[in-house]
């Protein structure tokens, strides 16, 4: 048995942008406002991809 993506997933996207942005401006600041900007936009958008790829995966 498949198990099925959970529905909350995706707005898991926010918080996890959040957090990776804090934890780049804390830890990685040497790279300034476009690396902060990077982690939070790759990490925030990670759960919604994945849930989609899930997804599609779960429906085949």
């Amino acid at each position: 048995m498949k198990m099925r993506p959970p529905h909350w997933l995706p707005w898991l996207g926010p918080l996890v942008a959040a957090g990776a942005g804090a934890l780049a401006g804390e830890y990685w600041l040497g790279g300034g406002f476009w690396m902060v900007l990077l982690a939070a936009l790759v990490c925030g958008f990670a759960p919604i991809l994945g849930y989609r790829v899930w997804k599609r995966l779960h429906h085949r």
